[in-house]
């Protein structure tokens, strides 16, 4: 899945020569906590929240300008990045958010909260249904079977992920209906382990 689906694309930005109390008012005024510095339109760099709170001092407030506090080289992506590509980014960097960028200008941004909202619907973590922990076993086809025993019993799969952990990595299945008693029997009979209900 790429960024560009979940990328903000309505932005908001402000100049480089633009003061500090002016890139405070557009970010209250607009209850955000990045903003892109663009240039003639191209984008020059970014300023967050928490470089404009560092940066204050009442004394100097009035001659600072975005250009003194902005990331003049942030982290970029461009609108093909792999969302699982951004999220490793943003965590690994330990930044808020990713501006995206081709040929210089700025086509979108995507925060961790636009890519935690993606994880959640791609997980379906927010839609009614239950989870499903098993440890498949260690055989050619035990996922399928896994499968098959769920469909068997009226369920639906929603999303599937795994917990990786060694050799006991557990898989994760969001179910919509079935009998999640009746899976968990079976699962538990044919030999699986951490076989777990969560409703």
């Amino acid at each position: 899945m790429k960024v560009e689906s979940w990328m903000i694309k309505d932005l908001v930005t402000i100049g480089r020569e633009a003061g500090i109390r002016d890139a405070l008012m557009v970010m209250k005024k607009h209850s955000i906590r990045h903003l892109p510095v663009v240039e003639s339109g191209l984008f020059v760099g970014l300023v967050t929240s928490g470089d404009l709170k560092q940066a204050i001092l009442a004394s100097m407030l009035e001659t600072l300008k975005v250009s003194d506090v902005m990331i003049q080289n942030p982290y970029t992506i461009s609108r093909e990045t792999s969302l699982e590509k951004a999220a490793r980014i943003i965590y690994e960097k330990n930044i808020g958010c990713l501006p995206v960028v081709e040929e210089g200008k700025i086509l979108g941004i995507i925060t961790v909260k636009d890519i935690l909202k993606a994880f959640i619907d791609i997980m379906g973590v927010l839609k009614a249904g239950a989870r499903i922990d098993v440890i498949l076993k260690s055989v050619h086809g035990s996922f399928d079977e896994v499968v098959s025993i769920i469909e068997q019993e009226g369920g639906y799969i929603i999303s599937a992920g795994m917990s990786i952990n060694g050799d006991e990595n557990s898989h994760h299945f969001r179910v919509s209906g079935g009998n999640t008693t009746a899976i968990a029997e079976e699962l538990t009979k044919l030999g699986y382990r951490g076989v777990r209900i969560i409703e």
